[in-house]
């Protein structure tokens, strides 16, 4: 018997070696784009996504699971994108969103009323309506929409989509300088493990090191101990 489970060990990490020894190579899963420039104190990653692509609903829940899996230098930033006729009206209801400072509590759930619950936008009226579940007047929502930040906005997005040469979503840019693809993989977990090999490149080169984070981490909790025992 101890032999038979061995033997079973044995097959197992053969079986799961091609997973950890995955490789990935430029022009075949990823792309080099030419993007605006990230600062340098953290690693950026955009999520580029459209509220009607059922694709996008189905990779969510990925994407949520690999954010909470991420140290702090690295920074997540949603990006709608307007790649099918009508999808426009959900970029301008995000940025709508972000604006008032409602867009990270409502985006699942946007997501679940047009796909789980299939509910009905005909108009940016009734995207308004559905914003207004989240504490802000349908007409305040409008008219933010007609806003200046918000036109800015929407100037920006439609420059960085171009810049970006996105044809598809989900897609994720890395740094700015990388563009990842759903079409180039097998599974969305794949895909993030491509993902996961940029964002590991790019930290490197900038010197950034989650150990160095846990280190300062540490210390100041040992700080704030010492305080406290000196205060009592």
């Amino acid at each position: 018997m101890r032999k038979f489970m061995i033997l079973l060990a044995g097959m197992a990490v053969f079986a799961a070696a091609p997973l950890l020894a995955q490789e990935f190579h430029e022009g075949q899963h990823f792309q080099r784009i030419d993007g605006p420039d990230v600062a340098s104190d953290h690693v950026e990653v955009v999520d580029a996504f459209g509220y009607p692509c059922p694709a996008c609903r189905r990779f969510l829940p990925h994407f949520d699971a690999w954010i909470d899996r991420q140290p702090d230098y690295v920074k997540v930033e949603h990006m709608p994108i307007a790649l099918q006729q009508g999808w426009d009206l959900f970029a301008l209801a995000y940025y709508t969103a972000s604006v008032m400072g409602i867009a990270e509590e409502s985006h699942e759930a946007m997501f679940r009323a047009v796909h789980d619950e299939r509910r009905q936008f005909r108009n940016f009226d009734d995207i308004a309506k559905f914003y207004s579940d989240y504490g802000v007047d349908k007409d305040s929502f409008i008219n933010t929409s007609q806003s200046f930040a918000v036109d800015a906005a929407m100037r920006q997005n439609r420059n960085n989509v171009r810049s970006y040469g996105i044809r598809s979503t989900p897609s994720v840019i890395v740094q700015g300088k990388w563009l990842v693809s759903v079409g180039a993989f097998n599974s969305y977990d794949e895909m993030l493990e491509a993902v996961d090999y940029l964002v590991a490149r790019e930290a490197e080169k900038l010197d950034l090191d989650e150990d160095d984070e846990s280190t300062e981490e540490s210390a100041r909790q040992t700080d704030d101990e010492a305080v406290e025992e000196a205060a009592s």
